[in-house]
C-alpha cells in the first residue's frame, strides 16, 4: 500500500474512533506504530487531523474533511435542494429530520434539522453507520439494485444495538418490504430508543444520491405514526429528487 493510501486509511480508521491514541490507532489497524506515527504526522502538517489535548496524546480529525465533504455535496446541489424541505417537515411533525449520503458500505450524517421537543433524537453531523443499521442506510438499499445488495449482505453485518439485523434472510426481507412500502425503517436498530423512517434520493438514472429521514423517541413513533410518516418522507425525498441538479 502507498503512503498517500495508507494515510487515507489511518484517516478514515481515525474518524470511526476518534478520540484515539497511537497505539491503539496502530492495534487497531494492524500496523507498526511508526507507520501510524509517520501518517498521523503527515496529515497534522495538513490540517486534517489534531491532538485533542497534549495531556491525552489522543487525536481526532479537524473540521477540515467536513468542510471538503460539504464543497462535494453543493455540487450536486444537494444541501440547498433538502434544507428548504427539512425545515417544512421538522415544523409539520415537530421531529429531527437528517439527510444522509451513502459512502460504500456506510451512511454518513450531512444536515440536521432539530426537533423542538426537549426530548428529541440527535446525531452528529457527520456520523456514520452501517447501511443496514439505518433508516436512511436501509433506503439506500432498497434503492440499490439486487446484485448490490447481496454483495453487501454477503460481506457481513455487523451489530450496532441489541436490535440491529444481522441475520441476512431478515435483512433481506426488511429491505425487501422497504422497496414495496417506498420507504425503510429503524427500530432502535442504531440508537437505543430511537424510531426512524427513511427514504431514498434519487438522481434521474433512479441511482440513491442520498436519504432522508425523521427520527424520534420510541414512545413518540408507534407502529401507527411509522405508517402515516412513512408516505410523507418517501414524497418528500421525491420532491427533492426532482429538484437536484444532478451533478453528482
Amino acid at each position: 500500500m502507498s503512503s498517500t493510501l495508507q494515510a487515507i486509511a489511518v484517516l478514515e480508521m481515525l474518524a470511526r474512533e476518534q478520540p484515539v491514541g497511537l497505539s491503539d490507532l496502530a492495534r487497531k489497524m494492524e500496523l507498526p506504530k511508526s507507520t501510524v506515527q509517520r501518517c498521523i504526522e503527515t496529515l497534522a502538517i495538513a490540517g486534517w487531523v489534531a491532538m485533542e489535548s497534549p495531556a491525552t496524546k489522543r487525536w481526532v480529525v479537524s473540521i477540515r474533511p467536513f468542510a471538503v465533504a460539504v464543497t462535494a455535496i453543493e455540487r450536486g446541489g444537494l444541501r440547498d435542494r433538502a434544507l428548504p424541505v427539512m425545515n417544512r417537515l421538522s415544523a409539520e411533525t415537530d421531529e429531527t429530520i437528517h439527510l444522509a449520503v451513502p459512502d460504500k458500505r456506510e451512511i454518513v450524517l450531512v444536515e440536521r434539522v432539530d426537533s423542538p421537543h426537549a426530548l428529541r433524537a440527535v446525531a452528529p453531523v457527520g456520523m456514520r453507520a452501517p447501511l443496514h443499521a439505518s433508516s436512511n442506510g436501509k433506503a439506500v438499499l432498497a434503492a440499490s439494485n439486487d446484485d448490490e445488495l447481496a454483495s453487501y449482505i454477503e460481506d457481513g453485518l455487523s451489530s450496532i444495538t441489541s436490535h440491529t439485523m444481522t441475520a441476512p434472510a431478515d435483512v433481506l426481507a426488511d429491505i425487501r418490504a422497504a422497496r414495496v412500502a417506498g420507504y425503510a425503517v429503524s427500530r432502535e436498530e442504531l440508537q437505543d430508543g430511537v424510531v426512524s423512517v427513511a427514504s431514498a434520493i434519487r438522481d434521474n438514472s433512479g441511482r440513491p444520491v442520498a436519504a432522508l429521514s425523521l427520527s424520534a423517541p420510541r414512545d413518540r413513533m408507534p407502529e401507527k405514526r411509522v405508517r402515516e410518516v412513512g408516505p410523507v418522507m418517501h414524497a418528500a425525498a421525491e420532491e427533492i429528487g426532482r429538484q437536484l441538479a444532478f451533478g453528482f
